[in-house]
Formats: C-alpha cells, sequence, structure tokens
C-alpha cells in the first residue's frame, strides 16, 4: 500500500475549497433574497403548506432559512422572531423539531454530492421524515397550543 501523503494533502485542500466555495455562494445568495421582494412573496407562498404540518406563516422564513443555510442561522431567526413575539409556542416547538431533522438541506446535500452521495435521496429523506414528524408532534402531542 502506498500511502502518498502530498497528493492526499492537495486532495483535502481541494475539497476544502469546494466546501468554502459552496458555502460562500449560499451566503451571498441569502443575502440578496433577504433583501428582496421575494421575500414576502416565499412567505406568501409557503403559507398552506406550512398550515397543513400545523405551522403558521410567521414560521416560514425560519423554515427556509433553517433548511437552505442551517440550524445556526434558523436559529437566529427563530430567536429574534421569538423576541419580537412574531411566534407562539407551538410554532416555535414545531420548527425546532423540522429543522433538527431537516437543515442545511442544499448546503449538507452539495457537501455530499461532492464526495459522490445523490443528492436527491438526500434531500427527498430528510424533507419526508420532517414533515411526517411535525406532523404526527402537531396532530397528537401540540393539538392544544396556540
Amino acid at each position: 500500500m502506498d500511502l502518498n501523503i502530498t497528493q492526499s494533502l492537495i486532495e483535502a485542500c481541494l475539497l476544502s475549497l469546494k466546501i468554502f466555495i459552496i458555502i460562500t455562494l449560499l451566503l451571498i445568495v441569502y443575502e440578496f433574497y433577504e433583501n428582496s421582494r421575494f421575500y414576502n412573496w416565499t412567505k406568501k407562498l409557503l403559507d398552506r403548506p406550512m398550515q397543513t404540518i400545523g405551522i403558521s406563516s410567521n414560521a416560514s422564513i425560519t423554515m427556509v432559512v433553517g433548511i437552505v443555510l442551517g440550524i445556526a442561522y434558523g436559529a437566529g431567526i427563530l430567536l429574534k422572531n421569538v423576541q419580537e413575539r412574531k411566534m407562539n409556542s407551538k410554532d416555535i416547538a414545531l420548527t425546532s423539531y423540522f429543522l433538527a431533522v431537516c437543515h442545511a438541506v442544499f448546503e449538507d446535500t452539495l457537501l455530499f454530492v461532492a464526495v459522490g452521495a445523490n443528492g436527491f435521496i438526500i434531500i427527498g429523506v430528510r424533507i419526508l421524515l420532517a414533515v411526517i414528524l411535525i406532523s404526527i408532534l402537531n396532530k397528537y402531542i401540540f393539538r392544544t397550543m396556540a
């Protein structure tokens, strides 16, 4: 077995560069999104699907941020909404559980695709599991909360 440290180092650096580029591009896209007219449009678009799984429209942007950029960014928006009293306790709980299962969907998926995984399977399974979890929690656990 030939151990080529130089080649391994080069491959690790190239992979790190890919990761850096992906994360940087995603952050730039979010900055444009947040300052665009699509922000409110997205919120309106997500109203019905979010209400179907028991989450109000005030939590929809938090969900989008968490799904796209990750749990840290989603938690930051969640905390901001809590401080501004834009979300009730049920939305806070359901959003937290959803993002625990399904956060950084595109970022994580792109990272795994970069090393050879099937992105459609990763995204599909994560979103499906999160929706099932939230639907069950909303129906049986949080049904009396508002």
